[in-house]
Order: C-alpha cells, then sequence, then structure tokens
C-alpha cells in the first residue's frame, strides 16, 4: 500500500511543521476511479511560458490531473528520511522515485523536500555518537543526490529556526557564525549535487515580522558569501497570512509588511520559491475572497520565481488544515481554482528599466521605458510628484514599452510606474521608480520611433525558467538571424530568420526542453553581430 498524503501539526504556528502521511486502502480505490473521469478541455499546466513555475506538492499515489494544472512536484513524507531509512542501512525508495520518474517523464521541475530538518529524521539517528551522525548525514546528502541527478531544487535544510536536528552539534553546532551546522549541511549538498541543481533553505512565519526577516536575511548571507546558496524558500501557509476566517482567535497580518520584507528577500538576488502556499477555508467564497488576497503579492512579483501548492486535491493534503484542496476528490474544480487560472493568464508585472534609481537632471520631457510582459496587449503608466500616486499628473495608456512625456515642471521629483495588461485581467503595478528633472527639454525627435543604433539587449528574466524575454532594435529594415547555441556551439533554436523592420523587437523564448545551464543568444543584423549569455535554471 502507497503512502498518501495527509499533513498534520505537532501544534499550530509557534512549532516545528510535521507532515504525516498516512495509509489508506479508500483513497487508493479513488485513485484508481479518477483516472476514469474525463480529461479537463485544457492540456497545458495554468503556469506554462509564464517565465516562473506554479506546482504542488503530492503523495506517491495521487498524481489525478496533477500534469494538467502544475508544472513542479514536491513530495511530502514521501521524501523525508525518516520514510526512505527507517531502519539504519535499508533503504525504501520506492514512493520517492514514483514521484521523482513522474516529474522527470512530464518535463516537471521536481523538488526534493527536505535532506536536513529536526523532525521526520530517522528515530536511530539519535543513538550514534557525534561522528556517526556527521557520517549518516553525509550518506543520505548524497544518496539522494546521486539518485536523483535531474532535479531541479532540493531544501538542503529546513526551518533552521524551528526545527534544528538533534544532531546538529555533529555538524558543527552554533560555532563563530552562529550557523555552523546549516553551513556544513549546505557544504555536504554542494559536494555532491549534479551541476544545476540549486539549493534551498527554506523557514516560516517569516514575512509578517521584520525581525524575523532581518534574522532570516543574516542567515542567508551567510551561505551566500560563501557560495553555498542558490535560492530562498518562504513556506506561505495560511496561519502565516492570518487566522482561518471562522476562528474564534482572529489575527491577520499587516500586508504591507510582507510586501515590504518580500522585497528584501528578492534584493539578494536570490530567487525566492514561495514553497507551502495554502488557503484553508471550507467555504468556497471565503477561499476564493482569501486567494485574491494573497496569492497575487507572489505572484506578481518579479523576484519570485516560484509558487508550490502545500496539496491540491481532496483527501491528499494536510489533515490539520483540510479544506486547503483547490479539485474535489471527484475532479471538480473549486472557484478559487477557476479564478487562478484566469489570473494566471493575465500579464506579469513589468520591470521598469529607465529612469530608474533616483537618476537626477533628466530632460523635463523624458522617455519612460520598460521590459515587456509576456503576453500584453497594453501598458497603464502613472506619473506623479508624490509617491503614493494621490496626485497623479501623467495616468495613459500605451500598447509599446517606450513613452516619451510632455515637459514636466523643471527641478522636481517624479514618482512612476507602470502595469500591464490583456484581455483576462491587469497586473499589478511596478515598483516605483524616482527621478529628478532638471531644466532642459530635449527635441522629440532624439526620442522617435526609429532607434539611432543597433542593440541587442540582455534577456530578460535571467536567469529563466523556463520562458524569457530578448529584445532587440535595428535602425532600418533588415534581413535579421536570432539564434541560440549551447556553450559547445551547437545550434539550439532559431528565433529570427527573416526580414525585419526597423524598430524595437521582442521575442520570446521557451526552453521547456532544455536542461539547466547556460546558453548564447547570437544576434545578426545588416552586418551588426552581438552575442549575450543567458542562463535556464530549471
Amino acid at each position: 500500500m502507497e503512502n498518501n498524503l495527509f499533513y498534520s501539526y505537532s501544534q499550530q504556528t509557534n512549532t516545528s511543521l510535521i507532515c504525516k502521511w498516512c495509509h489508506g486502502a479508500v483513497l487508493s480505490l479513488l485513485a484508481c476511479l479518477l483516472g476514469l473521469l474525463p480529461q479537463h478541455s485544457f492540456a497545458q499546466p495554468l503556469a506554462k511560458g509564464k517565465g516562473k513555475f506554479l506546482g504542488c506538492a503530492t503523495s506517491s499515489n495521487m498524481f489525478i490531473n496533477l500534469d494538467k494544472y502544475w508544472n513542479q512536484i514536491t513530495p511530502g513524507n514521501d521524501g523525508k528520511w525518516e520514510s526512505v531509512e527507517a531502519v539504519q542501512g535499508q533503504y525504501n525508495w520506492a514512493n520517492l522515485d514514483k514521484i521523482y520518474d513522474y516529474a522527470v517523464q512530464r518535463g516537471m521541475a521536481f523538488k526534493e523536500h527536505t535532506l536536513v530538518w529536526g523532525n521526520q529524521q530517522p528515530l536511530w539517528i539519535t543513538s550514534l555518537d557525534s561522528a556517526g551522525q556527521r557520517a549518516a548525514v553525509e550518506n543520505w546528502i548524497r544518496l539522494v543526490e546521486e539518485r536523483y541527478p535531474s532535479m531541479a531544487f532540493v531544501d538542503v535544510v529546513n526551518e533552521p529556526f524551528h526545527a534544528p536536528p538533534s544532531y546538529k552539534n555533529a555538524l558543527g553546532g552554533d560555532g563563530t557564525t552562529g550557523w555552523d551546522w546549516v553551513i556544513t549541511a549546505f557544504q555536504l549538498a554542494k559536494k555532491y549535487r549534479v551541476p544545476g541543481v540549486k539549493l534551498l533553505l527554506n523557514e516560516y512565519n517569516v514575512l509578517h515580522s521584520n525581525t524575523v526577516t532581518t534574522n532570516y536575511l543574516a542567515l542567508i548571507k551567510l551561505l551566500q558569501d560563501r557560495g553555498l546558496i542558490d535560492g530562498i524558500g518562504v513556506q506561505g501557509h495560511y496561519f502565516e497570512f492570518r487566522s482561518d476566517i471562522s476562528s474564534s482567535n482572529t489575527y491577520i497580518y499587516d500586508i504591507a509588511t510582507f510586501k515590504s520584507n518580500l522585497n528584501r528577500l528578492t534584493a539578494t538576488g536570490l530567487p525566492v520559491y514561495i514553497s507551502e502556499f495554502d488557503i484553508d477555508e471550507p467555504i468556497d467564497a471565503n477561499q476564493l475572497e482569501q486567494y485574491k488576497i494573497y496569492f497575487p503579492i507572489f505572484w506578481s512579483n518579479p523576484g519570485v520565481k516560484g509558487i508550490t501548492l502545500w496539496g491540491y486535491i481532496q483527501n491528499d493534503v494536510w489533515t490539520a488544515h483540510p479544506n486547503t484542496y483547490l479539485l474535489l476528490a471527484n475532479g471538480t474544480e473549486r472557484p478559487a481554482l477557476q479564478w487562478l487560472r484566469t489570473y494566471i493568464l493575465t500579464p506579469l508585472t513589468p520591470a521598469l528599466i529607465s529612469p530608474v534609481g533616483g537618476i537626477t537632471g533628466k530632460p523635463r520631457n523624458p522617455l519612460l521605458e520598460w521590459h515587456a510582459s509576456a503576453s500584453a496587449t497594453s501598458y497603464h503608466i502613472q506619473v506623479a510628484t508624490i509617491r503614493i500616486f494621490s496626485s497623479v499628473i501623467v495616468d495613459t495608456t500605451v500598447a509599446d514599452t517606450l513613452l516619451q512625456l510632455s515637459p514636466l515642471a523643471a527641478n522636481t521629483r517624479f514618482y512612476w510606474r507602470v502595469n500591464a495588461a490583456n484581455e483576462h485581467g491587469t497586473s499589478e503595478y511596478s515598483a516605483t521608480a524616482t527621478f529628478t528633472t532638471g531644466d532642459q527639454i530635449t527635441a522629440v525627435e532624439e526620442f522617435s520611433a526609429i532607434p539611432t543604433e543597433f542593440l541587442l539587449h540582455q534577456n530578460y528574466p535571467n536567469p529563466f525558467n523556463p520562458t524569457t524575454i530578448i529584445d532587440y532594435t535595428i535602425t532600418r529594415a533588415s534581413f535579421v538571424q536570432l539564434r541560440i547555441y549551447d556553450l559547445l556551439g551547437r545550434e539550439i533554436k532559431t528565433l529570427v530568420d527573416q526580414r525585419m523592420p526597423a524598430g524595437k523587437h521582442t521575442v520570446q523564448f521557451e526552453a521547456n526542453e532544455l536542461q539547466s545551464g547556460v546558453y548564447v543568444y547570437r544576434f545578426k543584423a545588416a552586418g551588426f553581430v552581438d552575442s549575450k549569455k543567458m542562463i535556464l535554471a530549471k
């Protein structure tokens, strides 16, 4: 009998998150019966082509319609050390193998959860001396990384603030840094990993507290300074945002604080992953309402590169939070899932190019420029003299990614932002940028739609997974070639091979079939040749 995904707490928010997966003949039968249900009409994951993933956690026998919705997968208890090696030296990889194979066969990003955690570790580890514990931990890490070379991510240490392991001292204890045991765990993970596998740190109850975020950033910096960490995990359970609506002990954390602390994490330059997102509400309307509030905070942030839902189908979720599912056992979608599909089709938030960084002495009629957002058909731009945009002096919509402003007041600080829209909806506004005008007005013809030089821009986002955007400009109509190569010089794909009109052009590149690594894109037009590197990080 295979394990089924049932989660449970030892306690609520101030103790470690202990997830337990129970056996159940009824659910195995249910899985078989649901396999006979009609397939949904859509045939690709919700986040396909979005430049970030939307995945889920699951158990080894609950794959109902999983690849029709999600493009990333995390095992629940099947990936825990206790599940694999309950008896020292005796390994049961069957359930973890099944989830890994399912992901690899479908081109889904697989994340192993987890290597080092104070909970759900084998009981025998406490009977070993320090040297024996260290050797056992290293052996476990080595075996996992050797067995699953195509995994995209691994949670190296889970919940270091809330659940340090019993063998912490065997890994160096607090040491001189205060976190030597975490550093050692990452060093061991890096020692055995296959190149391209991202090493992650994972924790909960972070964003609603400035102090906890500061402490988390300090630990991240220790790892980042040593070149050991590739991404930041933030769990994102509903209780980290607020209490259930029907709870007798109600609380709601400040959303502005969430956003501010999320930006502090993304400012490290490391990708952020929301690793265990859920909304636990039994009433459909309440779950939908809360999804609309909290999911966009993370999805719309350019620094967040993926969200993993902590369970997605009824009877395959955390038992202490049984109403987090989006799909009923009979295959019916809850309203939150119906909304989610439409929301994901809206464009991602644009990233600003220029002017940014509080630059001074800009012409009074500056040119605003931002990156294209995939699937956007228009952009809405606001310019104000007050950061909160309570007094907007420019409020307009354009189809391009450029806007030439009419002359503004001289020697004045301005704030600007952009959102993107299509037939499905409108993105969040971009981060706000500032600039200060001088007293000059630049001739408009200098900002003509016809560029003054050939240019190949750096792809965005970079690193990317699996979609990125490449912009180029040409001063006159030309025959253009834009091709992708690997580092051995082998051509991977031709993106453009035709005559193009003068102007700025945008090309989207999807790398679903490629492995993680560094690639080169090469541009040729009218004798101009340029190449740039880009990083695919699955």
